[in-house]
């Protein structure tokens, strides 16, 4: 008799034992599934913020561009205007750079 309650013990802890493991074997899976879910996640945002830095640098690189042309052609305008003002400004502008850089060589 005594044999017999050690042995219903004993297959009823082996029981346990078992459905221990398979909850172990199903919370490992359930781990490894959320945290896969989160690195995809995490992934995704990255890859969202790099995509809108991206469209930030091209939009701001268009906005340059275009304000540099702006710049160009109000610059060609003035030198249509004043085509003999504008020789004689650069002349000047080279002149004054010229001596500028060949006091440095009298000495």
């Amino acid at each position: 008799m005594a044999d017999d309650s050690i042995r219903k013990e004993m297959d009823a802890l082996k029981a346990d034992i078992s459905q221990l493991r398979e909850d172990i074997i199903g919370l490992s899976k359930a781990v490894k599934g959320a945290a896969s879910e989160n690195v995809a996640g995490a992934k995704e945002r990255a890859e969202d913020r790099v995509h809108q830095a991206w469209a930030d640098i091209e939009r701001r690189l268009e906005d340059l561009l275009s304000e540099g042309k702006a710049t160009f052609n109000s610059a060609e305008q003035k030198v249509g205007e004043h085509p003999v003002g504008s020789v004689l400004t650069a002349f000047g502008i080279g002149f004054i750079i010229a001596k500028l850089l060949d006091v440095g060589g009298r000495r």
